[in-house]
């Protein structure tokens, strides 16, 4: 069975707006991090625009991010779980532990955020 997937545009260029404002960087000055023009980047952004493969490479690229950063809501998670697995510290877990295991470290992170510099 063939699985279909929605991309919400404007949510996509939401996360690549917020990523480059947190840069301090404005829509021409991310765009020349990359080969496309900064009224396409607006395009993109606003969720008017769909880009291609290599534009979206080019813009996680530019802004420090990856691929998951800008399509999943929850891709610190997916970052957390590649990390694990990848140092073997997952080895032997269901999924549900990994699931379990990763939702307790970014809750652990949460909590030393709020306490950090205190």
């Amino acid at each position: 069975m063939e699985k279909n997937y929605e991309v919400n545009l404007v949510v996509v260029g939401g996360r690549i707006r917020q990523a480059r404002l947190r840069l301090g960087l404005t829509q021409r000055k991310a765009a020349e991090r990359t080969n496309i023009s900064d009224q396409y980047w607006s395009l993109i952004e606003t969720g008017r625009e769909r880009g291609s493969v290599n534009t979206y490479l080019q813009i996680t690229k530019a802004l420090g991010l990856t691929l998951d950063d800008i399509f999943y809501a929850d891709a610190e998670a997916l970052h957390v779980r590649k990390t694990l697995s990848r140092d073997e510290l997952l080895t032997g877990c269901t999924s549900s532990e990994k699931a379990i295991i990763c939702e307790a470290l970014l809750s652990l992170k949460t909590i030393l955020r709020k306490y950090r510099g205190r």
